[in-house]
Formats: C-alpha cells, structure tokens, sequence
C-alpha cells in the first residue's frame, strides 16, 4: 500500500496520506475521509487499515484517506484550538503527497501546471472518523465548527464543550455518551426512528439526511461497519458553503444521473481531445421536439461531475424540460477565459460544443443559454460575449473576474479581451444579453467597493445592455447594502423550505430604452461563501428562460406566469 508520510513546515504537523491509485486528475468526483486515532505511527496506521479493508474501499468509492498526527498532549488534552488548527492544515493539505508550495501567478492564484498535479477532494465532501480520543474530537469538531463537516463515525468519545453550533450533523455513534446521542439527535432531528440496514435511524422526517445512526450488534468499528456507514451515511450527504455553518445536502448519485459522457473525445474537429457530459430529460427524448439547452462551465480545477453536483441543473432540466451539457476544460483544470493565446482555446472548444449539440440533440436554438460557477462563470460571460447570436440568455454564479483577485484594479473592455471583442460586435449589430448573476456576502469581493472584480463586471454589463452606470462607493465610503450600486429595483426572495434562512437580494436594473428592459440583475445570496447554494441556479434558469435569440440576432421576451 502507498502510504505518504507529509510535513507541514509552517507549524509541524504531520499525517499520513493514502490516496485512490495513481491518477489524481479524473472527470469524476473524489472524496476524503480523515481518520483521527490516539496513536498515529506508520505501524499502527497499516494495522487500521488492513482490520477496516481501507485499500478496497478507497479504490471503489474514490476516497482520499488522510490519518493526521495528534497535537502535542493529544486528542483530548490539547487545546480545541490546537487540534482544530492540526486538522485544518491537513485537510489544506490533503490534496497533495509533499509541502512544496505550488507555483502562482501575478493574481496569487497556483498555475495551472501546478494544480494539475494536486489531487482534487471537494471541499463539501469531507467526513470524518474517529477512535478513541479522536473520536472525541471528532464529535466537539461537529458540534462547534461543522461548516466542513459532512459526516461523521464516532466509536466512543464525548462532546468536550459547551460551546455547540446546534447545526446538523449526520452522525453514526458507536458506543456513545447519552449527552452526545441526545445533542445529534436535537440538532438532526428524531421525528422518524426505524431500523435499517443494522442500524436505529433518528432522523428528521421532511430532511431524512440530516440522521443519527446507531448500530444495532457492534460497539467498535470494522471493516463491515465502516463500508455500511460509507455506503448509506457518507456518500448520500454533501456540506456545501452555502450558509455559516454550511448546509446538509444530498450528494448525485451518478448511476441515477442518466449521464452520457464524451470522454477524451476527438469528434468536435479541432484535433484535440475533449471531455463532457450531457443529460437529456426523458420529456425530451423526442427527436422531432425543440428544447432549451443550457451549458454550465465548472469552477478552476473542478470537473463536469463536481459542477454536475454543485449546480444540479440537470435535474431541474428534468423538471422543466431542458437538456443540459457539463463541459471539461480542455487543460483539464480550468478554463481560458480570458482568451490568453498561450493557452487552450477554450472560447473555440465551447463554441464547437454548441453546435454540435445543435446538430445532434432536439435543442431549440432560440433557446440556449450558460452559466458556470467562478472560473467557470468567467467562461460563461466570454461564451456570451462571443456569440451572442447563439446565446439567448446568461446566469453565472460567483465570478471573481474581470480584475485583480480579491483586491482592486479598474478595466474597461478595452482590457478584457472577451469584453472588447463583445463590444466590437455590437458595433456590427447591438446586441443585448439577459443577466442572472450571483454573488454571495460572504465572497471575496464583498462589500462591493469600486474597482473590484464585481464593479468591474457589473458596470461592462451594464454598458452592454445600454443600462445607466450607478457610481459605486469607494473603500472607506458608506456602502448600506454591501452591493455597491443598488438596483433600480430591490426585491429581497426566501425561496427555499428546506432552508427557510438562505435569502436574496435581488438589484434589477433597466435599460435607458423607450421601454426600460431588465437585462442585468444582481443578486446577493446572503451568507454564502464560494459555493452554489440550492436555489442559485433555478432562480438565475427561471429569469433566463423568458428570453428567446431570434435568428436575424433580436432579443424576445415571452412572459412566463412562473417567472421571479
């Protein structure tokens, strides 16, 4: 078994690290699970993992294994504070064999020939283990700072705090304290108790996945019982960055998704290779029928699967009756966006993928429409701005671009590529394009301050869509709502039951035309961080999908008694 032993210079933590085989960069998603043990030594941990079968289950499910070294003290006498910061690092770390520090570029973001040799575990799929003292931790780490917590197994421990979240956690309990069964059991909810799979259920009736599990006949974990707490605790959930303490949501399960993948597929005619996935509603799986087309790009050093996951447009296409297509970018990693010449062409590579699904799916092509999450989003506005006679309607998600990353520059479309070729085309015919754009308050970029990436980006948008620039405050100026420029109209949206918290600001702004148009909105998705909250992507589809690119390139809006 390849086991790594790994360093971290900057404060000395150690771990071990057991990763899927030797392929670190697939289209498919992977996950971690850290396991937290007394006494963390090369011996001890090949003993774990050979008694759990952890080589088996690894390469089965997909699973990064990482085994952290105890602080000094221990599990149970060092501080919360110094066992949190000894897993922090190593969950930073997880994603790499060795410490060196990965190249970067002018903005500080690593280089897309570094991260391409970084492993890639998500971070709303991290579960956790523990044994023993860990276990301890492991249930004190749930209950006060769960908002990277997905899941956790604990055989024995007890919660060593007062201090809780009251934030659900999925849990299997081994052998546990009454005080620890009955805080998860308040915080996930015990409307519904049954017995399933060898285990007592607890479980919130309306939110089954925010669930207490106990074993029936064991009070130690083996080889058996950690598979059946993988297979029906671990992989259903996801914790996305979507509120404070994160959410519980359910992971895709991608036998059910009714993929088809394209995998290092030459056929779009640019002599290279390209990855994606497609999805076609069974309501559209009638040849001679015409259905919106949505292409969702996904985030930097993300996949088709991980957007597939985050965004779930492909399961609302199956509810509103639109296929969807999960572009990889061509490097793999992430995409060219701002249309560098050095790199893949990737601007080429969405275009072809366009019209191939034009030519070999039932798309209707009055109706397509992107999107895409951060590097992604970028993507999607240079897609749009690059042919907008194809693209009926734009809704990106937390696009911290055009711009100096996380900091301030102003640009004007003469220093976007994307952008001044988007302007030169209006020259020709002026186009308009419908805008959905989310952003979260707890990004970044947020407040809005003029001449960061959102002011840049609003404003080019705005100009675009023949929209009155807003002036938007400079640092140190009052900014009330945190959005910069307010919309011409504010409309605060609470559209989820599952999470009744989540709530948008929407700031719609109109066009300077006869009759005012709303063709940009900005909508801040209070307490998210960078992440795609549940209702991110349906509320920007159900604005979109009012609109149609009529062939001579004109924009038609055909109202919808549903709309936002």
């Amino acid at each position: 078994m390849a086991l790594y032993f790994k360093t971290f210079e900057k404060d000395g933590t150690e771990t071990f690290l057991f990763y899927p085989g030797e392929e670190n960069r697939t289209a498919f998603k992977r996950r971690s699970v850290t396991v937290l043990m007394d006494r963390c030594t090369e011996e001890n941990v090949r003993a774990l993992m050979t008694a759990w079968d952890i080589e088996t289950l690894s390469m089965e499910k997909q699973l990064i294994f990482c085994f952290p070294v105890a602080p000094q003290g221990g599990w149970s006498n060092a501080s919360f504070e110094d066992c949190k910061r000894v897993f922090d690092t190593c969950q930073a770390g997880i994603n790499k064999k060795d410490d060196r520090p990965l190249p970067r570029n002018s903005f500080g973001i690593p280089t897309t020939e570094a991260m391409l040799m970084t492993w890639h575990p998500m971070n709303d799929t991290k579960y956790v283990v523990g044994i023993g003292e860990g276990a301890s931790f492991a249930l004190t780490l749930a209950a006060r700072a769960p908002a990277n917590i997905a899941a956790v197994l604990a055989e024995g421990g007890m919660i060593r705090s007062d201090e809780r979240a009251m934030s659900a956690v999925p849990v299997c309990l081994v052998h546990a304290q009454m005080d620890t069964l009955s805080y998860f059991r308040s915080v996930n909810g015990d409307s519904l108790t049954e017995t399933k799979a060898g285990f007592t259920v607890y479980a919130d009736k309306d939110f089954p996945l925010r669930q207490t599990l106990v074993p029936l006949h064991k009070d130690r974990i083996d080889a058996g019982l950690l598979r059946g707490v993988i297979e029906n605790l671990f992989m259903p959930v996801r914790r996305p960055n979507t509120s404070v303490n994160g959410d519980v949501e359910a992971s895709m399960c991608m036998e059910r998704a009714g993929f088809e993948y394209f995998l290092d597929d030459f056929r779009l005619g640019d002599g290279k290779r390209h990855t994606w996935f497609t999805c076609v509603p069974q309501m559209a799986r009638q040849p001679e029928a015409g259905w919106p087309l949505v292409m969702f790009c996904h985030g930097g050093s993300d996949n088709p699967a991980e957007a597939a996951e985050m965004s779930k447009l492909h399961e609302l296409g199956e509810r509103e009756g639109f296929i969807t297509v999960y572009p990889w970018g061509t490097d793999r990693c992430g995409w060219n966006s701002a249309m560098d010449p050095e790199q893949e062409n990737d601007a080429d590579f969405c275009d072809r993928l366009i019209d191939y699904m034009l030519r070999n799916y039932p798309v209707d092509r009055e109706r397509v429409y992107v999107s895409g999450f951060s590097n992604g989003a970028a993507m999607a506005q240079t897609i749009a701005l690059l042919h907008p006679e194809k693209i009926a309607g734009l809704f990106h998600i937390d696009s911290n671009w055009p711009g100096k990353y996380g900091g301030y520059m102003p640009v004007t479309e003469k220093d976007i590529t994307p952008f001044r070729l988007g302007f030169e085309r209006k020259q020709a015919y002026d186009y308009r394009m419908p805008v959905w754009y989310t952003y979260g308050s707890r990004e970044i970029s947020f407040p809005v301050f003029k001449d960061s990436t959102q002011q840049n980006q609003y404003d080019l948008w705005k100009r675009y869509n023949h929209i009155p620039v807003k002036p938007t405050p400079a640092r140190g100026e009052e900014n009330p709502t945190g959005c910069g420029a307010e919309g011409d109209e504010v409309e605060i949206l609470r559209p989820t039951e599952r999470h009744p918290e989540h709530w948008y600001q929407v700031n719609r702004f109109y066009s300077s035309d006869p009759e005012p148009q709303n063709l940009y909105n900005f909508v801040v998705m209070h307490d998210k961080g960078h992440d795609i909250a549940q209702m991110d992507a349906e509320l920007g589809w159900r604005y979109v999908r009012e609109y149609r690119r009529r062939a001579d390139g004109s924009l038609e809006r055909v109202r919808d008694p549903e709309t936002v």
